[in-house]
């Protein structure tokens, strides 16, 4: 054995090309395997795409939870709206009273029709009335200066009949 090792190197070599058939199988075989490479690194990227898309669904998620968690405060609301129905049973009741009121005034309408048509008439009514009274204003204004004239005239036929009524007061059988 030489201090540099190359009485061995020929073995070594021999035993190395004796390989190399081996070797360039194995190569095959990993080439076979490895001609999906492409193909799943095409797979790799859109899933990659398809992970991206997870943030946006993590933040949805995120405002459900939110969203969720003013459950019990919706939760207690209702229950307050409950709480404030429970009345409703009794307003029935009172329900049933206006819903008779209200028949009773649909009873009347026929009746208040009435009473409209007749109140269109009214102003005519009352302008008829009003020219009437005036009328009997201007009578009753002539019946007083007809009868102040005949207080005037009664007057001085009075005052003209006294001592004719001295004189008939003399003759006999006036009664005096």
């Amino acid at each position: 054995m030489t201090p540099f090792g190359i009485e061995s190197v020929p073995a070594d070599v021999a035993k190395t090309l004796r390989t190399l058939p081996a070797v360039a199988d194995r190569l095959e075989a990993i080439a076979d395997s490895t001609s999906e490479l492409s193909a799943m690194r095409e797979g790799i990227d859109g899933l990659g795409a398809d992970t991206r898309t997870l943030t946006g669904i993590a933040e949805d998620v995120g405002r459900i939870a939110k969203a969720l968690d003013q459950l019990p405060t919706i939760d207690d609301r209702v229950g307050a709206v409950a709480e404030d129905t429970s009345v409703l049973p009794q307003m029935t009741s009172v329900l049933a009273s206006v819903d008779a009121r209200m028949a009773k005034i649909e009873e009347a309408v026929p009746a208040l029709v009435e009473v409209q048509q007749h109140l269109a008439d009214l102003p005519e009514t009352i302008e008829t009335l009003g020219a009437g009274i005036e009328r009997l204003g201007n009578l009753m204004d002539r019946l007083l200066t007809s009868m102040d004239t005949l207080d005037a005239g009664v007057g001085s036929l009075q005052t003209s009949m006294e001592p004719i009524g001295r004189i008939a007061d003399r003759l006999p059988g006036s009664g005096s």
